[in-house]
Order: structure tokens, then sequence, then C-alpha cells
């Protein structure tokens, strides 16, 4: 009987999950390359800095911003889709649930990262002809910066890697990937579950960016040639 997997219905989003993958790992190595041009603000610059680097340098405020993990994220509803299509035949409850856990994880990102938010605030400001008005969009500014490393994306952190977690161990289970694949997906996703623990967190994160790459690379290939299988 044909794998479920397999079943040429699914082939044009196994080709768009394999892009998805692609696209995710591109922002990585970007949002790398980026970093030490435009490091992350929110938290470590002021809320006026923000506002002129916005201003004077679209690029790099949005950058600055985590504008590559948003878009990352955008990406991963297509990659979350592909694995459950792959992996429901393992498990169709666990894959149903790391589907649920990873689309609840982008939703969540998307409030936590007011960035059209405050690129509006930051014309406002710059714009703004009174003392007052400017300290009006500097606290509507801050009130947005405060969301960045808020409930929503610690959400999204736990919820997304408990997802990949989760598509990982199916995949020992699964003929389709292969077992370093497997491996890599659980060692990844293992550390960044470890990110909110204090000072360690950060390094975890860190380290797991390295992992994300292969694995990426992975899937895409995984998934671009289960789309010419199907």
């Amino acid at each position: 009987m044909e794998s479920p997997a397999l079943d040429p219905r699914w082939k044009v989003l196994y080709r768009v999950a394999a892009v998805a993958a692609l696209v995710s790992e591109l922002t990585i190595l970007l949002g790398l390359v980026t970093y030490f041009i435009w490091p992350y603000a929110p938290g470590n610059q002021s809320t006026e800095s923000i506002f002129l680097l916005l201003q004077t340098n679209i690029l790099g405020g949005l950058i600055s911003l985590d504008l590559f993990l948003l878009l990352s994220n955008l990406f991963g509803v297509m990659l979350f889709l592909g694995l459950y299509a792959s992996l429901r035949s393992v498990n169709e409850s666990y894959a149903l649930i790391a589907l649920v856990m990873g689309l609840i994880a982008i939703i969540l990102l998307v409030p936590a990262r007011p960035i059209i938010e405050l690129l509006s605030l930051s014309r406002l400001y710059v714009s703004a002809t009174t003392e007052a008005a400017r300290s009006q969009y500097l606290a509507a500014g801050d009130a947005l910066l405060a969301l960045f490393d808020g409930m929503g994306w610690f959400m999204n952190t736990l919820l997304g890697a408990l997802s990949l977690l989760t598509s990982s161990l199916l995949m020992l289970r699964s003929r389709l990937f292969t077992k370093s694949t497997a491996y890599v997906g659980i060692v990844t996703n293992l550390a960044v579950c470890g990110f909110f623990i204090p000072v360690l967190g950060k390094l975890l994160l860190f380290l797991s960016l390295p992992g994300y790459i292969i694995w990426y690379f992975q899937l895409a290939r995984k998934f671009f040639q289960m789309a010419r299988s199907a």
C-alpha cells in the first residue's frame, strides 16, 4: 500500500516546505552576518536611538528589531505543515500536536514583534514639533519595545522548539527521514528548550544556530526528494 507521505496530493506542499526550509536557513545566515552591523536593539539601545536609526537607515533599523526572526517564523507555517504531512503516517496524534504548537508559536510572535508600529512611531517622532509630542511617542515606543522579550516571545521560543523536537522524535520512526536528520533536530531543539536558563540560555540559543543551518538544509533536500517521488 502506498505510503500516505508520498500521496501526490501533498506534492506542492512538500515543494513549498522545502523552499520554506531554505528561506529559514537563509534568514539565519543573514541574521548572523548583519548582527555585527546592526545588533539586536530592544533592551540594548534607547527608544530614541532606535527611532533615529529607523529614519536614517530603515533596513538596519528593521534588522535590529529582529526582522529576520519574524520572516523565518512566517515562512515556518509552510514548514510545520510539511512536517505534519510527512510524519502523520508515523503517529498522526503527535504530528497534529506538533503542528498546532508550531502554528500557535508563530501567532504569538507577530504581536511580540511590532516592527511596523515602531516604524510608524519613529516617523511621528522625528516630525513632532513639540517636546510633549516627542515624549508621548517615546513612551509609546517604550511600551512596544517591552513586548520584544515578553511572554509572547517566551512562548514562541518554547512552543516552537517543542513542536520541532516532537517532529524530530517522530523522524526516528519514519522511513522518509534519515536518522542523522532526526538526531540533528533533536539535539538542536533540545538546546533551544533551555533558552530560559539564566546566562546559559543565551549561549544555548547561539549554539543552536549551526544546528538549524544543518537541519534546514537536510529538511529542504528531503522535501524536494519527496516532491519528486510524489
